[in-house]
């Protein structure tokens, strides 16, 4: 049996129970004895009267008669004749119990005690000794008090057909991010990226909404070219200069591109993956300004020919880190600096993130949806849906795993290796489920274990305030029955 905590406390409730369910049937026999002892004597004494008074008339008789009648003999020595020959009856054990507070010989006794009783320590012994009435109370108890985190056949239906469908979809749909050649294989791109990467939409958009903001936005950190940055940015031209400066992403942009602001530098990665900082003849701002001009420059640049890249990406670029990936048919792995770069320059931006953004959203909304609609249907409570959320983060764990395993199969085995079938925002989605779920996991095991330590000290004190073993034993013989 394992030697947890747990695994220990199950053994010494299953030898209690054990216990007292044999303390309960001896009660019952002794109890029957009794009655049936009691209505025996009742007809042995009624016996017993008539005899004697036949006796004393025959007595009488004889004594008129002039015979010598031997006295009687006194009842005292009947009954102490009777005690002595009464043979003895089989007592039931008591268990020796430790009294020092020694729990761990208390679970020794314990174990000892139920495998005699033939149970299976391997397994869990409460199961194997309690009525199932009694587990199922049990069971209802715990669900009610701290909510029903058990799946059953229609929650694993649900979860399993949200990852194959936001899979399905992420092969479909969002595909690649425009058709492309790789290794001499030509491949059809995302026809929603597409429509929202066409020249004519994006010059619209931009020249309606965010052109205004390329005057007003100027930044410290949109170097274009290597010889821009007097040669300390290597490997930098029109097409890769967003990527390689950190301002630029959607995400770091508002830590690196406001601190270049605030100092008037440039942060960029060169294509040898080194982080360079490049000073510039731009005067630094203030924090409010620079929050203004950042979002002003991110806004003008997002709907441009090149875009933006996805968040978080130009971090792909830092190092000379391997990836799986060839680009040419020598088929020598390449590292990621490259292999970001080369998705970056084959749509690899913003736009098509949004489109990567459809596999993670129909697994959340899946789930989420399923979720509502079945704690609604049962009558369940918002205070009795915040108990079960960590159910709630599981599933989408589960549903999340199995469409992120679904890219990295689609990116091998439908599109031969080509990186840019890769779904970022699926991978992105990971971090916070898998995030969310330890956090409830951890809160919900603190909620449980509160409650026990409060049993506990309940126990505690309600043993300590017994008057007298007289008590303790009154309240163990209520507890048995």
């Amino acid at each position: 049996m394992s030697g947890d905590q747990l695994s220990a406390a199950a053994a010494v409730v299953a030898y209690q129970a054990v216990t007292l369910t044999e303390l309960r049937g001896l009660f019952d026999q002794v109890e029957f004895d009794l009655k049936d002892v009691l209505e025996r004597e009742l007809r042995v004494s009624d016996t017993l009267d008539s005899v004697e008074s036949e006796f004393d008339a025959v007595r009488a008789r004889l004594q008129a008669m002039g015979v010598l009648v031997p006295p009687q003999e006194s009842q005292s020595s009947v009954v102490a004749t009777v005690s002595v020959e009464t043979p003895g009856y089989r007592r039931y054990a008591v268990p020796i119990v430790p009294t020092d507070g020694d729990f761990d010989q208390l679970v020794r006794l314990a174990e000892a005690r139920l495998d005699l009783l033939g149970i299976d320590l391997t397994r869990d012994p409460l199961q194997q000794v309690l009525p199932s009435s009694q587990i199922a109370r049990s069971l209802r108890s715990y669900a009610e008090e701290h909510g029903d985190v058990s799946w059953d056949k229609t929650d694993w239906t649900v979860v399993l057909l949200a990852g194959a469908l936001a899979t399905l979809l992420d092969i479909i749909l969002v595909r690649i991010p425009k058709t492309s050649a790789l290794l001499g294989e030509e491949q059809t791109g995302s026809p929603l990226t597409k429509w929202l990467q066409d020249k004519n939409r994006a010059r619209d958009v931009h020249a309606r909404f965010f052109k205004r903001f390329e005057k007003l936005a100027k930044v410290p950190y949109d170097a274009s070219t290597t010889w821009a940055t007097d040669g300390l940015v290597s490997g930098m031209s029109p097409d890769t200069h967003r990527l390689q400066s950190l301002g630029h992403d959607p995400a770091l942009g508002f830590l690196f591109g406001m601190a270049d602001l605030m100092h008037g530098t440039g942060t960029y990665i060169d294509n040898a993956g080194q982080l360079v900082q490049v000073p510039t003849h731009y005067d630094p701002v203030d924090l409010i300004t620079a929050l203004i001009k950042q979002v002003r420059h991110l806004l003008s640049d997002v709907y441009t020919p090149a875009g933006l890249q996805p968040p978080f990406f130009s971090l792909l670029q830092l190092g000379q880190v391997g990836s799986p990936f060839a680009l040419d048919p020598s088929g020598v792995k390449v590292p990621w600096t490259e292999v970001a770069r080369y998705m970056y320059m084959n749509g690899y931006d913003l736009r098509h993130f949004f489109t990567m953004g459809i596999t993670p959203g129909v697994v959340s909304a899946m789930i989420r949806g399923y979720w509502l609609l079945k704690s609604y249907a049962t009558g369940g409570t918002a205070a009795q849906r915040k108990l079960e959320h960590a159910k709630l983060t599981s599933m989408l764990l589960l549903g999340h795993s199995i469409a992120t395993s679904g890219t990295l199969l689609k990116t091998g085995l439908v599109f031969g290796m080509n990186p840019a079938a890769l779904n970022y925002n699926q991978i992105l989605a990971m971090a916070p489920a898998t995030i969310a779920w330890f956090k409830e996991a951890i809160a919900r095991d603190h909620r449980i274990n509160e409650a026990l330590e409060k049993e506990w000290e309940l126990l505690i004190t309600e043993s300590e305030g017994q008057p007298s073993s007289v008590s303790q034993a009154t309240s163990l013989g209520g507890l048995s029955t």
